[in-house]
Parts: C-alpha cells; sequence; structure tokens
C-alpha cells in the first residue's frame, strides 16, 4: 500500500494555497486600479458647475487623477483619486467655506457621490476578476 506522507501533503496544500492567493492578489490590484480610474473619470465629468463665474471649471476637471497603487504586506493596498491641478480646491468646494467679508459660500457636493458609487463598483469589480 503506497501513500503520501504528511509533510508532502502540506508542502503541496500550502504551495496549492500560495497560488490562489497570488492570483488572487493580482485580480484584487486590477480592479482596484480599475475602479480608481472610473471614479477619476466620474469626477472629470461631475465637477461643480453654477452660472455665471462658476460655469468655467476646465483647469479643476483636467487635474482628477489616480495615484500609484501601494501593496503593503498582508494583502492591503492603497490608491488615492486626487486632484493633482487644485488639491486645495476639493475640500473648500465639498464642503464651502467661509468668506472674507463673512457669510458661507455655497458648497458644490460632488465628491461623496462618486465615492459612493465607487465603493460598491470596487467589490462587483473585484467578484468579477476573481472569477
Amino acid at each position: 500500500m503506497s501513500g503520501i506522507k504528511a509533510d508532502d501533503l502540506t508542502k503541496a496544500f500550502m504551495a496549492i494555497l500560495e497560488d490562489f492567493r497570488d492570483a488572487t492578489e493580482e485580480q484584487v490590484a486590477f480592479a482596484l486600479q480599475q475602479t480608481a480610474e472610473d471614479c477619476a473619470n466620474e469626477l472629470k465629468v461631475a465637477h461643480p458647475a453654477g452660472s455665471g463665474k462658476y460655469s468655467s471649471w476646465a483647469t479643476y476637471n483636467k487635474g482628477w487623477g489616480r495615484t500609484k497603487i501601494n501593496i503593503k504586506k498582508h494583502g492591503k493596498y492603497s490608491i488615492s483619486v486626487c486632484n493633482k491641478k487644485s488639491p486645495g480646491l476639493t475640500h473648500l468646494l465639498e464642503n464651502g467655506h467661509a468668506l472674507r467679508n463673512g457669510g458661507r459660500a455655497r458648497a458644490f457636493p460632488h465628491i461623496a457621490p462618486v465615492n459612493d458609487k465607487a465603493e460598491g463598483k470596487l467589490l462587483e469589480n473585484i467578484k468579477k476578476s476573481i472569477k
């Protein structure tokens, strides 16, 4: 009767699990990059537009992009979608700000809705890519 030693079985099983982990990590990183790119493209369209002096946001819209993905130990990833041309303006537009002569400027909420959609889209993209 021929049998497999416990050490060999453990090594083979661990090799299979490591291959699965590596393939899954690649797919998660790809899904994360795709979602960040989609989010940046949506922000280029979902700009705060109004009438009069608020109708032109060309520089602000062109600035949206994503940073490089950071892969850390234990399957932790980070990527940012940010406005590279006007980074300080995003918070002021999203939340409003105090005016010089008193009062407050109105808020143009445009980042939060895209962020909420991106969270759900990321989960869908990860499920699709792993299958």
